[in-house]
């Protein structure tokens, strides 16, 4: 209410404002800086705070969520791996049976 005095007292003495329209401006002034909602630097070091410590919980979260992923990839990954060296495992044995019995074929009838 201070500035609103002493806004009227400025448009009276300077401007040479009747009273009334001096109080009606510095009122409209008043009006429009509230309805501005203009944001002060606290209010604003407030909030981007409270926006610091979201992202920072976001963000663990997510590691969280990576680590745990990560994890079940690379126990896939191992299941993959075991099933392939089963597989090479077996195809070696078959071609090595083949072999052996197509040289025993073949010493067989070559005799």
């Amino acid at each position: 209410m201070a500035i609103h005095a002493e806004a009227v007292e400025i448009l009276v003495r300077k401007s040479r404002f009747e009273p009334e329209v001096a109080l009606g401006v510095a009122e409209a002034i008043e009006v429009s800086i509230n309805l501005a909602q203009l944001v002060t630097v606290p209010v604003l070091d407030a909030r981007l705070r409270e926006l610091k410590t979201e992202l920072k919980t976001e963000i663990q979260a997510l590691r969280l969520e990576f680590k745990t992923d990560l994890g079940k990839v690379s126990t896939e990954i191992q299941k993959v791996n075991a099933n392939l060296m089963r597989w090479v495992l077996l195809t070696m044995l078959g071609s090595t049976a083949l072999s052996i019995a197509g040289r025993s074929l073949l010493g067989m009838l070559s005799n």
